[in-house]
Order: structure tokens, then sequence, then C-alpha cells
């Protein structure tokens, strides 16, 4: 068993690299974090790489001053968690040739099972469910630290328990989570209650591109450079402001395009009927059903216009 495998890795080795994707989330730092005290208490020798800025909304997770830019480093495995293929890894891709036993973990549906050893679990909430079983797995305690992290990785990513993915195993590991000290309404008000001045303007002009189409089924957003530079942002800002587009009555899909240099970030969300990480495959991106992302070469209105196309055509089929 696979599962089995990596557990004996992870408990014959000396030393891990963890890592995860670039434009990090809640569940990426959640996990890191959360497993980096883990090893520790093991007695590994443990570095955190992400090719990426952290976003300031996760600052307050334990130990999330360990994750650093990678750098060149021989360890025994390394642990790749919430990533679902490996470019998304940015420079970090650079240890999949390393002489290190790599192990994929992740529940994203569309993960290209790249590393030596592969355990994707597309029925979990969050990466940190199977990093949960992971811990428990590996026999080490559970405390106020680890707790923490993995409580964040999962309320982020079930979108505070409110995604069709969240299950009643979600809620029984979230219930043990907070029985070792993870502070839930503290968590909650961090993640979803609390507003930068900065991201707060930010917000103010994706919300004033906020377009309807097909009789208000689809949602369009949009933030452009100057948007950033407007504001004092940058794009570790842009979390959950999809969110804003998808929750409008009436809308089954929603749509962000983020400007950046030479290509257009997409997030895309979905309520019930439409599969995103379908439309994301078009464009070499991919997620889940109801969450997925790519990026276009270009400029925003030839990707607004390939995106908006290949949303239509889903819906009209």
């Amino acid at each position: 068993m696979i599962l089995i495998d990596a557990i004996n890795h992870i408990k014959d080795a000396k030393s891990v690299i963890v890592v995860s994707h670039i434009a990090p989330d809640g569940d990426a730092i959640g996990t890191v974090t959360g497993m980096y005290k883990v090893l520790k208490k093991m007695g590994k020798e443990v570095d955190v790489f992400i090719d990426d800025e952290i976003p300031e909304m996760y600052y307050f997770v334990p130990n999330v001053e360990k994750i650093s830019r990678p750098f060149y480093k021989e360890a025994d495995v390394v642990l790749i968690f919430d990533c679902a293929d490996e470019e998304r890894l940015g420079s970090t891709k650079e240890l999949l040739k390393t002489s290190a036993v790599t192990i994929n973990i992740d529940h994203h549906i569309s993960n290209t099972l790249y590393a030596k050893l592969n355990y994707v679990d597309t029925n979990a909430a969050a990466t940190a469910e199977i990093a949960y079983q992971i811990v428990k797995l590996l026999g080490v305690e559970f405390d106020e630290e680890i707790a923490t992290s993995f409580y964040t990785a999962i309320l982020t990513d079930s979108g505070g328990f409110m995604y069709e993915s969240t299950t009643s195993i979600t809620h029984q590991i979230a219930g043990d989570l907070i029985n070792n000290g993870a502070k839930f309404k503290e968590i909650g008000d961090k993640v979803f209650n609390t507003l930068k001045f900065n991201k707060a303007k930010l917000l103010g002009r994706a919300l004033n591109s906020l377009t309807l189409y097909k009789d208000g089924r689809v949602a369009y957003m949009e933030i452009l450079k100057k948007d950033f530079q407007e504001t004092n942002t940058n794009l570790s800002h842009i979390e959950n402001i999809i969110t804003y587009a998808r929750n409008i009555e009436g809308v089954e899909v929603a749509v962000l395009l983020v400007e950046k240099e030479g290509e257009i970030k997409i997030s895309l969300r979905s309520k019930e009927k439409i599969d995103v990480n379908k439309i994301a495959n078009i464009f070499d991106g991919g997620g889940h059903v109801r969450a997925a992302g790519c990026s276009i070469k270009g400029n925003i209105g030839e990707a607004k216009e390939k995106i908006l196309q290949a949303i239509f055509k889903e819906l009209e089929g």
C-alpha cells in the first residue's frame, strides 16, 4: 500500500524536505507547517520550501517563519503536499531530480502523479485531512501548533466547511484538532473576518469590474497590474476575492482574471452543475470540480474572450 510505504520512508529518513505549490493557500501553508512540527518531534532534520511569497493573512500560523525559498539541498525524503503537478512547484521541482524519495500527497483530481510515490485522495476536503491520517499512522502526538496548522488548512480549503467536498470525516478531524488545542474562533476570525485596508481597496477594484453574463449565470471579475500598484498590494492578496462573485444569487460559474507580466492568471469557481476542472484543463490548468485555475498567455482582453467562450460552451452543453 502506497501510504504505508510513504510512512516507512518517513520513519527511516534522517532528513526531510517539505514543500508545496506556488501561490500558496491555507491548505498548503497549514499542511507544511503542521508537518514541520510533526517531523521535528520525530527528531528529523527538516526544511520547508515554497517558491513564492506567503500571504500576510497566514502569518499567524505556527512555524510559518520556517518556510523559505528553495535552495539546493539533499535529503532522504521530499514530501510534496497539495500540488497537482510539478510545474506548480516552481523552482522546487528541481528536488524531483535528486536521489531523495519523493512522495506526492494530494487531493486534486487533476494530479499528474509525478513523484516516485503518489498518494492522491480526491475525497479529502483538504490535503491536511490526509496529513492528519499520516500523523496518526506515524504515532506522533498532536499539540496546539500542529492542530492550529491543520485546522487552518481544512477550514480554508473546505470554504468554512461549506463546500460540497466537506464530509463527516472532515468534521470529525476538525473536532479532534479542536480537542488538541486549535482555537477555532480565533482561526476563523483571522481567515474570514480580518481584512487589511489595502486588500479592501483591491477588492473594490475587483468588484467594480464585476459583470454578469448568460442571464446572470456567469460572474466575471478582473484585477489589473495597475490595481496592485495603486492599492499597494500583490498576488498574495487575491485569495477569497472570487468568492464574492461566486456567492451572487443565480451565479453558477465565477471567474477572476488577474493580469501578470506576459500572462493572465485565472481562478474558476462553480456551485452545483459545472465542472470547472474540465474548463481549466483546456488551458493546461486543473484543480477540483468546483474550484480550479489556469493561466493564459497574452493580454487580458484575449484571455477574457477565451475563458468566457469555454465557460459558455460548458454551460450550453
